[in-house]
């Protein structure tokens, strides 16, 4: 499957978190406008979706482009965590 390009600002639906990890499941989602309603996490928050990737990698280019007309813009994976962060304890 190809990688989605970067919509125009016309598609201006809000979604929730759960809306968005429903449509675009194991993916990475380039969100702005983002309605933060808490300071610590995203649950009720709503944004809008402007491109959606399958990599990271894929969605590099399209996150500086949208700089030129958003001033905020994040990058989220809507799927499951793959793992906790290794930590090293030295006794």
């Amino acid at each position: 499957m190809e990688a989605m390009a970067l919509h125009a600002a016309e598609n201006t639906e809000r979604l929730t978190w759960d809306q968005i990890c429903s449509r675009f499941p194991d993916e990475w989602v380039v969100l702005v406008e983002t309605d933060w309603t808490h300071e610590r996490g995203i649950e009720n928050s709503t944004a809008i979706v402007i491109g959606h990737y399958k990599r990271r990698k894929e969605a590099s280019s399209h996150i500086k482009a949208a700089f030129e007309t958003y001033s905020q813009i994040g990058c989220l994976w809507t799927g499951a965590l793959r793992g906790p962060v290794p930590r090293f304890i030295i006794p």
